[in-house]
């Protein structure tokens, strides 16, 4: 074995390790998102909430780009119309999947959710046309199965209730993935993932202004809350810097690394860390919930072990 393979060889675990770490901060900064959005919509409408997420989730990343490469860097980097683009394509996801939630069964949404990796693959490979690499319906299986029996075990007696928002939480997933696709391939060779989430940040935020000026209008919600309390605003603070801002960031990392697939079977490992974190705030978790988190996880450990062996 040469030095250069054995250098490629460290190179690409050192990969695996950095998007695997990436992955598993992400899901637990969306799992801890999860308890802390459902007390901020007590103060906020989801439009308004959303809105000032992504300012305060722009300004923390902007000062870290300023901070890390320069102010140099702050500058879009990409043509106007793939800013607008993708702009267009985070903002749709943010507003869509409140819309989701808003018209979804809570329990409902989740079982729809848990074929997340399967409507991200079938959308990556619409996109791209690459072939799902070997292994992957293990698990998907895994994630999938996992994902149903946490349901089940939330769902108790009450069962599943369609109201019309499911076809809103698939395409929560295809937008997602899509903006995902689109920050990987709109940059130039050499942007850093921080980069490229600060600027697709900053493109959301022109489009969320606008849909909540138009919902505003259209009277479809109230006045905003320009004065909540000290203790709401420290909650928004928290979920914009490290859900939203950091999340963002270090998914980039893991999809740059492992991608899209890899990460959408973690993404249903997010309910998993939402539910251990819930626990903090005197939520009881299910034994059905803890078992079929652990499948879950086992599902996206499964990937990750198969590529380590090749």
């Amino acid at each position: 074995m040469t030095a250069e393979t054995t250098a490629l060889d460290a190179a690409q675990r050192r990969n695996l390790w950095t998007g695997l770490a990436a992955f598993l901060v992400t899901t637990m900064f969306w799992g801890a998102n999860l308890p802390l959005t459902t007390i901020l919509l007590r103060a906020f409408d989801p439009f308004w909430l959303t809105l000032w997420r992504l300012v305060l989730a722009t300004t923390a990343l902007a000062a870290v780009v300023w901070a890390t490469e320069g102010r140099a860097a702050l500058r879009v980097g990409i043509s106007r119309l793939r800013f607008v683009l993708l702009g267009l394509s985070l903002s749709a996801f943010f507003i869509d999947y409140n819309l989701a939630l808003r018209f979804t069964n809570t329990i409902t949404a989740a079982a729809v959710m848990a074929g997340a990796p399967i409507y991200a693959v079938i959308t990556l490979w619409l996109v791209t046309r690459a072939p799902p690499e070997r292994g992957l319906g293990v698990a998907l299986a895994l994630t999938v199965v996992g994902s149903a029996i946490a349901i089940y075990g939330r769902a108790g007696a009450g069962g599943l209730h369609l109201e019309g928002g499911e076809p809103l939480v698939m395409l929560s997933i295809v937008l997602w993935t899509l903006y995902s696709i689109l920050a990987q391939r709109w940059f130039p060779a050499g942007t850093s993932q921080l980069r490229r989430a600060y600027v697709a940040s900053l493109a959301s935020v022109v489009w969320l202004f606008l849909y909540w000026g138009v919902c505003r209008i259209a009277g479809a919600v109230g006045p905003p809350n320009i004065a909540p309390g000290s203790d709401i605003i420290l909650l928004l603070v928290i979920t914009a810097v490290f859900a939203t801002a950091l999340g963002n960031y270090t998914w980039n990392i893991g999809v740059s690394r492992l991608g899209i697939a890899m990460g959408a079977l973690w993404q249903n490992a997010v309910p998993v860390f939402g539910v251990l974190i819930a626990m903090l705030f005197g939520i009881q978790s299910t034994m059905e919930q803890i078992v079929g988190g652990a499948v879950v996880v086992a599902g996206a450990l499964y990937m990750q072990w198969r590529r380590f062996r090749a």
